[in-house]
């Protein structure tokens, strides 16, 4: 993925994604920050739960990124008024990163609304690469739905075939 200890700058599918990060560890913030916008994503930060909810109200990411743990309080609630509080928030990503590597915790983020889980210190090689991954399954998803949605239906695409060969089909 990288050369010469430089990161790869051809993940296209990464280039407009749009990522908020949410962590109490201005640290942890700024490195994905940078790192993401690297490959052209789209970042915003925040420091708590209710900063994120707020971003993610106004900003509509593609991919929300989120530590469980945060000075009293966990990203629980957060995870849930995401999913719950409009249709945008049923379809983000949303993958948990936290320095608790257990596997109740794990399984208690999962069933709370995270759809995957990393351990700090991320492995940033393959935190990149599953976002890659995630970006293109989306984009494919949403073709393969537009093009569902734009294909006619039965009856106009017979129609179409009986004006453009000239021909009657029975009804």
């Amino acid at each position: 993925m990288y050369l010469n200890n430089r990161f790869s700058t051809n993940l296209s599918s990464l280039q407009g994604l749009r990522v908020l990060v949410v962590d109490s560890n201005d640290d942890c913030c700024v490195l994905l920050s940078v790192l993401l916008q690297w490959y052209g994503v789209q970042v915003q930060t925040a420091s708590s739960v209710k900063l994120g909810l707020e971003i993610f109200e106004q900003w509509q990411p593609d991919i929300l990124v989120s530590d469980i743990a945060f000075p009293g309080e966990d990203a629980h609630p957060l995870i849930h008024q995401v999913r719950t509080r409009n249709e945008r928030g049923e379809l983000v990503i949303a993958i948990a990163v936290t320095g608790y590597d257990t596997q109740n915790i794990s399984q208690r983020g999962l069933c709370h609304g995270f759809d995957l889980w990393f351990s700090k210190p991320l492995d940033l090689h393959e935190f990149v690469a599953v976002l890659a991954s995630l970006a293109t399954c989306q984009l494919s998803s949403y073709a393969i739905a537009q093009r569902i949605l734009d294909a006619p239906t039965h009856s106009e695409a017979i129609a179409n075939l009986e004006k453009q060969f000239n021909l009657t089909f029975p009804s």
